[in-house]
């Protein structure tokens, strides 16, 4: 829960559109700087401060029509705590083996591509904190055909090699997609991730599940399990389009058997967005989150953001 009350994971940020700087054809520059205040009320007691919730900073080298380089670094800041020192996020190479994406080969360190998690909330989505997994060394093809997407990939992990596969199918007003990782949270515990959207004139509703596909065993996770537990989450959410770059999100979130590592049990809210100037956008989100222990809190965050 800490994470919904601070905010903010840079995965939600960099899984939305960011503006680049084209410095020339061959050099894109790109970044985000978040600013929060955020405040808590209820049963876990009151908490309110400030921080730099994510700063980010990468750039694309193009060499040539075939050849991407690609670095992030991020750092993220609690309200009062650095979560995440100034680190290389991502650093990968891509291989644009046949034009129009049709097949893409990337290699390196980056998050994999298992699980969509959008949302238009400041509060990343619990199925985000169950499925996002970032590893170091990660090899990826990629291609679309039509309206149909897919990738399959494989990575070294620490506790776990693995590999995975997604699929999905676009149209203009909707999506479907299917996802399967081999070891979630970096275990021997395979999961599957199924997500849809689809837009409705001015309101795009938004769906996804993330389960693991078997129990985790006593003594997973470095000792963290001391029970079966076989961890899910749920995401719905409804954005209301209100023109001019304004929207207004409502999202309901759920997990089961997720209080050992570390997810609240459930949670809903509502999210206003408009840009401010430029490239500078402000968004407020009321929150009432409810733990695994019953207790309830409720949560007010602004966050001021500049993308570039």
């Amino acid at each position: 829960m800490k994470k919904q009350l601070l905010a903010g994971l840079i995965a939600t940020t960099l899984s939305s559109p960011l503006l680049a700087v084209e410095v020339s054809d061959q050099l894109e520059v790109f970044g985000t700087l978040e600013l929060e205040y955020g405040a808590s009320r209820g049963d876990s007691g009151n908490d309110y401060g400030t921080a730099l919730a994510t700063g980010a900073l990468g750039a694309t080298i193009k060499p040539n029509d075939k050849f991407d380089i690609t670095t992030s670094w991020l750092y993220e800041e609690g309200l009062h705590e650095v979560e995440t020192p100034l680190e290389i996020d991502e650093a990968m190479v891509t291989w644009h083996a046949m034009p129009d994406e049709k097949l893409d080969i990337t290699a390196g360190k980056k998050y994999l591509p298992f699980g969509k998690f959008e949302s238009a909330m400041v509060s990343d989505p619990l199925t985000l904190e169950l499925g996002e997994t970032r590893m170091d060394k990660v090899l990826e093809a990629s291609g679309t055909n039509g309206n149909i997407d897919a990738g399959v990939y494989a990575f070294e992990g620490e506790a776990e090699d693995g590999y995975g596969a997604r699929v999905g199918y676009s149209t203009e007003t909707a999506r479907v997609g299917v996802d399967y990782l081999s070891s979630l949270l970096d275990s021997e515990v395979p999961a599957i991730g199924v997500n849809g959207s689809v837009n409705l004139g001015r309101v795009t509703l938004l769906g996804e599940h993330v389960t693991a596909s078997k129990s985790f065993k006593a003594g997973d996770l470095d000792g963290a399990i001391t029970t079966d537990a076989k961890p899910s989450a749920t995401h719905l959410e409804a954005d209301i389009d209100l023109n001019n770059d304004r929207t207004v999100a409502v999202a309901w979130n759920k997990t089961k058997n997720a209080e050992e590592i570390g997810l609240a049990r459930e949670y809903y809210g509502a999210a206003y967005r408009q840009p401010i100037y430029k490239d500078i956008s402000g968004a407020i989100e009321l929150v009432q989150s409810k733990q695994y222990t019953g207790e309830k809190d409720k949560t007010f965050t602004a966050q001021l953001s500049y993308e570039f």
